[in-house]
């Protein structure tokens, strides 16, 4: 019988918002020649050994590990075990993330990484919690607070603290509730509260429980419930609520309430 073949290479790259690059592998042997990037790259090793040389060292990367490469550092990759490696990686704006830093009171540096691996379990979140909105396209705030998220995480613990007047925290969740169909970002929030987007997420949450996304999510899923009892079918409920389309709406509302929009509709009509 013949020797089964090896699993070919597969790589898939998108770029799915500005500032951010996406690129997940699978590779059995040799993956890349001795190059850099001018992004800063944060990758997860999915399974098998990702080996690589950083620095003048050879590193060897296991699943569940992160890896944080900095921009303009040279660095090549191949299969350190037999059966290859997957991982996944993203590629930060440093403009952008350097933005970011300066609000949060981090100073004017990216987070440099001499030793490349990372067993951080708040990184590796943040790092998965960017990837998974990145399949949403329509969900910019969550979007904007999973980047936020994964930046914090980079540089670590420390950042200042800033005060947020009542009113004003009090008047971002006003708009929110006022007009959830409308597609609100991070920065039109930030700058209606006059803080950074840092503090504005740590605030909001302190405040009422739960980040500007989640707040807003429950906003719509509230909205998008009210149509459903009113016989509205659950696709016109759903844009009018402000979700992209019906299945991320039937998605939101089986995490919150076990439920889809059918038998969510079947429910109410039967009280």
């Amino acid at each position: 019988m013949a020797a089964p073949l090896p699993p070919r290479d597969r790589v898939q790259y998108r770029q799915p918002r500005r500032g951010v690059e996406s690129l997940r592998a699978f590779f059995n042997g040799h993956a890349f020649d001795r190059h850099s990037h001018e992004t800063l790259a944060v990758g997860l090793t999915d399974a098998g050994v990702q080996r690589f040389r950083y620095r003048g060292r050879q590193h060897d990367s296991l699943p569940g590990g992160m890896i944080v490469l900095h921009p303009g550092e040279a660095h090549d990759g191949e299969c350190g075990a037999d059966g290859g490696f997957a991982y996944r990686m993203l590629y930060l704006d440093p403009g952008h993330g350097l933005d970011l830093l300066r609000e949060a009171g981090r100073g004017a540096a990216l987070p440099f990484a001499r030793n490349p691996l990372r067993r951080d379990v708040t990184l590796r979140q943040a790092f998965a919690a960017l990837w998974d909105r990145l399949d949403e396209p329509g969900d910019g705030l969550g979007q904007d607070e999973a980047l936020v998220a994964l930046w914090r995480a980079l540089a670590g613990p420390g950042a200042s603290r800033e005060g947020l007047a009542p009113c004003r925290l009090a008047q971002v969740r006003g708009a929110l509730a006022d007009a959830p169909q409308l597609p609100w970002s991070l920065d039109t929030l930030a700058a209606m509260a006059g803080l950074s987007r840092f503090a504005l997420c740590r605030a909001f949450r302190r405040a009422y429980g739960a980040s500007p996304h989640a707040y807003l999510v429950d906003r719509r899923l509230a909205r998008a419930r009210l149509d459903l009892v009113a016989g509205i079918g659950a696709a016109e409920a759903a844009v009018a609520a402000g979700f992209v389309d019906q299945s991320h709406f039937t998605r939101a509302l089986k995490r919150r309430f076990g439920m889809s929009p059918g038998r969510f509709a079947r429910a109410a009509a039967a009280m």
